[in-house]
């Protein structure tokens, strides 16, 4: 591959899949359709009508296409398609646009783009980064009808192996297809670390950077593009010495997979002898393969909230039953941790879109364990603890409650197990009598109570994602205030500490499932502060056991006793990477 003589340009974007990559640049024009608007006469609105009707028929058979192609794939990449076909019959986008096209006079495509903007208006209120960021699928079903409202193309993207497709976004359908060409790398200018692109990219484990604004307006088909997927950089058109010293890094992190991969037998054990647990967090049983395959111990969290979205039909207590029977055997004695579903707010299924219940801020409503003691929730919440109890049966699982706020949320929950097991035994149905009963703690009032909580819960799991976000009012999405999602502020260490001695004073396990638990940099932070059990993505697994076997743990606690003096987060993580360089300098010593 030749080198271009045309002068490198090097741009700074967001790293959410790591790795780095080097080909040629396919670009997907955004053309952004613009919707032709135009008044009709009476006479032609129902066929106008017909025109969106037969677009959005159009849509949704193209989308069902690209199921049916992914449907051995990862089950995520599937749901998120099968959203967008919801969405595309959704009454607020089609019955609002039918509904301008009669009252307005409009043409069909104005009617849809009216209808869209309501919608998207609404998500621009919204402080929730994940769901302010699935305002974009609104327009990705949008896009696909407009494109057949106008005859346009809508086939798949087809770019050569080794290609780094560099888009201004991409859809969900597009980047779930995109691994199968075999392409190097993912640029947008779109995005951040939830968005659809981040989160199939890291899924696939192709190298992307987002969130680079107008790299789109620099980057031409053809053109060279060198990413490193971890530290954010893209390189247009790189110079020969930028390419062999990246090659060398590249050469460099493929070698250091190799030995963290080879790692994978061994105990994530301290070397002062401390031994440690590392679990995945999944969405489904077939990401387990993977999971062991990197070396994790067992589940820490299974978000079962992923069997009710995207389907028409809600899954019953014998879906239950046979999915976490299927995570169990497929684990062979190892534990799982299965989380009841964790619903509302960006995450819809079928029941709540009819509900309508039409929240002015769903983030902060009906949803996670407040919708399953509902009167809406309460027997789909029953039907999944029957169906979860009756696996039990079949090997080491525990039962985890999303978004408990205090003492009185959590014992209304254990009274609906309880009930439940009443009924299992007079059935003569057999379940583990004694399956743990746990919480999430991601609300500053569960671990600030997290003393009390201790005396009623069988074990701990601090979800430090919302937990960061709620301690902080920060959303991660706004630029003018990103610089404040920090975790190693110190509240947030002082409340992750506060939970872990909670815990160990009573005797309970705790463990750490955000994204903090899959960071090496902040491992000995966690272990400082008392937790000895982490749940991560898969992938992270290798690279958090390495850090783990490199440390003692006195080093860690000693490292908590100097970070509890500093006063900003700043000062933690400069502090913490000091100390972490210096393990990476013994262990050279030591080599």
């Amino acid at each position: 591959m030749s080198i271009s003589d045309r002068p490198e340009l090097r741009r700074q974007g967001l790293g959410v899949s790591a790795g780095i990559a080097f080909g040629r640049a396919y670009l997907i024009g955004r053309d952004t359709l613009k919707a032709p608007r135009h008044h009709i006469e009476a006479d032609d609105v129902d066929t106008e009508i017909a025109r969106l009707y037969k677009a959005i028929a159009a849509s949704d058979k193209q989308l069902a296409k690209i199921k049916e192609k992914l449907a051995s794939e990862n089950e995520s990449d599937y749901h998120i398609i099968t959203a967008h076909q919801m969405m595309l019959h959704d009454e607020h986008l089609v019955g609002a646009a039918v509904g301008y096209i009669r009252e307005d006079l409009i043409n069909a495509e104005w009617g849809l783009r009216k209808a869209v903007d309501d919608i998207t208006r609404v998500f621009d209120q919204i402080e929730d980064e994940y769901l302010r960021e699935r305002k974009t699928d609104v327009e990705f079903v949008f896009e696909r009808a407009l494109r057949n409202l106008l005859g346009r193309d809508t086939g798949p993207l087809s770019p050569p192996p080794d290609a780094i497709v560099v888009a201004y976004d991409l859809s969900p359908a597009d980047t779930a297809q995109l691994h199968k060409a075999a392409v190097s790398g993912l640029v947008t200018d779109a995005g951040g670390k939830t968005s659809h692109t981040a989160i199939i990219a890291r899924a696939h484990e192709i190298p992307a950077v987002v969130g680079l604004e107008n790299i789109t307006e620099h980057i031409e088909t053809d053109d060279l593009v060198l990413i490193d997927g971890a530290a954010g950089i893209v390189i247009v058109n790189p110079a020969a010495a930028t390419v062999a010293e990246f090659r060398e890094e590249q050469r460099r992190q493929v070698a250091a997979g190799a030995v963290l991969h080879s790692m994978r037998d061994l105990p994530a054990r301290t070397r002062d002898d401390v031994d440690l647990q590392l679990y995945c967090n999944i969405d489904g049983p077939d990401e387990l393969e993977d999971a062991l395959d990197y070396g994790a111990m067992g589940v820490g969290l299974f978000r079962t909230e992923y069997l009710f979205m995207g389907h028409a039909q809600l899954p019953d207590e014998e879906k239950h039953y046979q999915t976490a029977v299927k995570c169990l055997e497929r684990l062979g004695g190892l534990p799982a941790t299965i989380r009841t579903f964790d619903l509302g707010a960006d995450k819809l299924a079928s029941f709540l879109e009819d509900a309508k219940l039409e929240e002015a801020n769903p983030a902060l409503g009906l949803r996670s364990i407040r919708l399953c003691l509902s009167e809406l929730g309460r027997d789909l919440f029953k039907s999944q603890l029957r169906g979860l109890l009756r696996a039990s049966a079949h090997g080491p699982m525990k039962i985890m409650f999303p978004m408990i706020s205090g003492v009185s949320e959590l014992r209304a929950a254990k009274a609906v197990v309880d009930e439940v097991k009443a009924e299992l035994t007079a059935e003569g149905i057999a379940f583990d009598e004694n399956v743990k009963l746990g919480i999430m703690i991601e609300m500053p009032s569960a671990a600030l109570t997290a003393d009390l909580l201790a005396q009623e819960a069988d074990f701990f799991s601090i979800g430090t994602n919302d937990l960061i976000q709620y301690t902080m009012a920060v959303d991660r999405v706004n630029e003018y205030v990103s610089y404040l999602y920090e975790p190693l502020h110190p509240s947030l260490l002082r409340l992750i500490g506060g939970v872990a001695k909670a815990a160990k004073d009573a005797g309970i396990p705790v463990t750490v499932c955000g994204e903090m638990a899959g960071e090496p940099m902040i491992a000995p932070v966690l272990i400082g502060l008392g937790i000895r059990e982490l749940s991560m993505s898969a992938v992270s697994v290798p690279e958090v056991k390495a850090m783990l076997r490199s440390m003692n743990v006195a080093d860690c606690e000693a490292l908590i006793g100097r970070v509890k003096k500093l006063a900003t987060a700043a000062e933690v993580r400069a502090m913490v990477s000091d100390y972490v360089f210096s393990l990476a300098g013994q262990r050279k010593g030591r080599a």
